[in-house]
């Protein structure tokens, strides 16, 4: 039963007076009826004017009323059990999925129903709270663990449920996700911790990782190193092979050596096609090992078709020009063509062609045109730029600003008024720029920028065009201006960038390799090449994976633009991808997400590699379609490191005050856990307030005890 408590702000003396006062009111009120009545309906009348007389006044106090309820709750124990692949694995301690299991059906965890309330949960690289345990729950087949996602999933919930343990049946390695111990430590509760595997090198081969080029080029010879690890063996010969599907790409011949030991091998291969490609790693199985699993590892590069072609043309040599030419030839994707102009408006290199201009994928124009230019040249650079050829153009101090006018319809600026006069400025980057692909930085940070020498500029005035955009402006000393200083221009698939001053031999010559400058101009210069000959996709229909590779656990997620012939959205059209694999296939229809885009998952697919196709249609007409591939599981992940972790599964329980338990010692676990000071059933008060003064049901007694005595007065004619 709830206990009651009533609080109100009218002392108890003013509504004994006020309770007397309203009977008496009623009373004298029905002294005298016409016509008479009984004596039973006069009591009745009286109480019922009395009655509501009273609460109106009651009310006038405020009343509040508490409710309060009593319960008790158990204490309640979570139980993480790790359902991942290296859970399957079988080691010197037998099978894991097999001790799990004997663990699980031991009394030690079914005496933990008595001392408390045992709650289950599933964890790989997702979590799965189960609202009751069995064994065919177990299916290890997680692409990862994620222990420290697992415990920080119990933090809301753990004290509103009386949570004060938490049990962890795993093999201790983390492949993905966070620390486990920070989380540990910040949920505040005991972890209790059963090590499941063998905690001593397995014997083994594995491939650990692969690095290569994420952009390569058609033609190209790509350098791949893998990196292996060997464990318990000694003088075994096996073979290691890059492999383009079931093409073999580059084979090694290796011999292992005594112990635990890691191995660096260089692998390469010519790309013969453009695209994102998926390659592999592959180890031959050796006698007695832990696993094959771990035996290769797949990894994806994007070819581009070829190298990118970029033809430099200047007014006449110059340092700039020098310096230019070196930094793009140190770039080996970078194919350069030089042209450098001569008395007389030739060339040294040879002839500026139109072929020429068109076979270059992107021109870089240094001090181009200046007053030898023949107008021959000047037309044929025209008309390519004209023609959507994209450019760098970098200003000179012999600039022929007249000449330049000619192509003022191309720049990403407008020319205003010129002298020769020059000055020493510095580029200035706004912050946001700074994310901007063309100032992106391999070496150093961001603030290298901020300390590069200053250039030269003439004292002219230029204007970025509405549709430019201006990446730097000028500051001489520390006075910013507001003087464009270097501008970019994407409109229509024209690209164009142009360096409003000249000198920039001077970030190279004048750099200090302590800040972080020494190979800044090689990096902007082959930043700004790149994102010169990017083009612009212009389908009509893109439909592709949001990632090349998902783990067997995850959703098979696509997205896809739609676009009309004018490239503008379309939001109403049927958009359907066909994924098949051997002889698996299954089909997706998108949905529509607003201003032409779609988007859509597949549950989880077996593990394979998969090829795609998509179309999209409007009314019966079909506007476009797209393919592609990609791969589900084959990543490894589980298997890259087989033993048990035992010292984080004993760190993890020593920093929380639990225990950690080997696997034939947890007899004693329903014990330890019962044993702790907070392992208590506890009592729960629950407090409910309600406000008699402002109660809908307050007010309807009054009206009915209101109406009523109306309703006995009228049925017996009283006035």
């Amino acid at each position: 039963m709830p206990d009651f408590h009533l609080a109100i702000t009218i002392k108890a003396g003013l509504l004994i007076l006020a309770f007397a006062s309203a009977v008496a009111l009623s009373f004298w009120v029905y002294r005298y009826t016409i016509p008479p009545i009984s004596r039973r309906l006069r009591s009745v009348l009286i109480a019922l004017r009395s009655a509501s007389l009273f609460l109106i006044f009651f009310l006038l106090g405020e009343p509040l009323l508490s409710l309060l309820v009593r319960s008790t709750e158990e204490p309640r124990l979570e139980i993480l059990v790790d359902n991942s692949r290296s859970m399957a694995i079988r080691d010197r301690q037998g099978d894991r999925s097999g001790v799990l299991a004997n663990i699980l059906s031991s009394s030690a965890i079914s005496n933990l129903g008595s001392i408390g309330k045992p709650h289950y949960t599933l964890f790989d690289a997702t979590q799965k709270p189960l609202s009751q345990f069995s064994p065919d729950s177990l299916t290890f087949a997680g692409d990862g663990t994620d222990i420290g996602s697992a415990l920080k999933s119990l933090r809301g919930a753990a004290a509103a449920q009386n949570t004060q343990a938490v049990l962890l049946l795993t093999d201790g390695n983390v492949t993905s996700g966070m620390s486990p111990l920070y989380e540990a430590e910040e949920l505040g509760l005991p972890v209790f911790t059963i090590g499941i595997g063998d905690s001593t090198e397995q014997k083994d081969l594995l491939v650990r990782k692969v690095q290569t080029n994420d952009i390569t080029y058609v033609g190209s010879r790509v350098p791949v190193t893998a990196t292996l690890k060997s464990a318990g063996y000694g003088g075994e010969r096996f073979e290691a092979t890059l492999r383009d599907g079931r093409t073999v790409l580059d084979r090694k011949i290796l011999e292992l050596g005594t112990g635990t030991r890691e191995y660096s091998i260089p692998f390469s291969f010519v790309p013969q096609k453009e695209g994102t490609q998926k390659f592999t790693i592959d180890l031959s199985r050796l006698p007695g090992e832990l696993t094959d699993r771990n035996n290769s590892l797949s990894f994806f590069t994007k070819v581009l078709k070829s190298k990118m072609r970029v033809l430099l043309v200047s007014g006449s040599p110059s340092q700039d020009a020098a310096f230019i030419r070196r930094a793009l030839e140190g770039d080996k994707n970078i194919e350069v063509k030089a042209l450098l102009g001569r008395t007389g408006g030739e060339f040294q290199g040879g002839p500026l062609t139109p072929q020429l201009v068109s076979d270059a994928d992107c021109v870089v124009l240094v001090g181009f045109p200046d007053a030898a230019t023949s107008p021959s040249s000047l037309s044929i650079i025209r008309d390519a730029l004209n023609d959507s050829k994209p450019f760098l153009f970098v200003l000179s101090r012999t600039m022929d600003f007249q000449k330049l006018r000619s192509l003022e319809s191309s720049l990403p600026f407008l020319i205003g008024q010129t002298t020769i006069n020059e000055y020493q400025a510095f580029l200035a980057i706004a912050e946001p720029q700074l994310n901007n692909p063309i100032f992106k930085l391999t070496k150093g940070s961001a603030d290298s920028w901020s300390r590069i020498s200053p250039l030269f500029k003439l004292q002219a005035l230029f204007r970025a065009k509405p549709e430019s955009e201006i990446l730097g402006t000028s500051r001489i000393q520390s006075v910013a201006s507001p003087d464009p200083f270097l501008v970019s221009r994407n409109v229509n698939r024209k690209k164009s960038v142009a360096v409003l001053g000249y000198g920039l031999w001077r970030w190279k010559m004048f750099a200090d390799p302590a800040s972080g400058t020494e190979d800044l101009l090689d990096e902007f210069l082959s930043n700004t090449i790149r994102w010169l000959t990017t083009r612009e996709d212009d389908r009509r229909v893109k439909i592709q994976a949001v990632k090349s590779a998902f783990n067997g656990q995850e959703p098979v997620e696509f997205s896809g633009q739609v676009y009309d012939a004018n490239y503008q959205p379309i939001d109403d059209a049927t958009v359907q991808v066909r994924i098949a694999h051997g002889t698996q296939a299954a089909t997706l229809t998108l949905g529509s997400i607003g201003n032409g885009q779609y988007s859509g998952f597949l549950d989880r697919l077996d593990e394979g590699d998969y090829a795609f196709s998509a179309t999209a249609e409007q009314s019966g007409k079909v506007l476009g379609e797209d393919k592609g591939t990609v791969s589900v599981g084959g990543l490894n992940a589980e298997f890259l490191d087989s033993r048990m972790n035992k010292l984080l599964l004993q760190q993890m329980a020593i920093r929380t005050g639990g225990q950690y338990y080997d696997v034939d010692r947890i007899e004693d676990l329903p014990k330890d856990i019962a044993a702790l000071p907070n392992f208590k059933t506890r009592e729960l008060t629950h407090a409910t307030e309600i406000e008699l003064w402002n109660f809908q049901w307050t007010l309807a007694v009054i009206v009915l005890l209101l109406a009523l005595e109306w309703f006995l007065r009228k049925r017996n004619g009283m006035v």
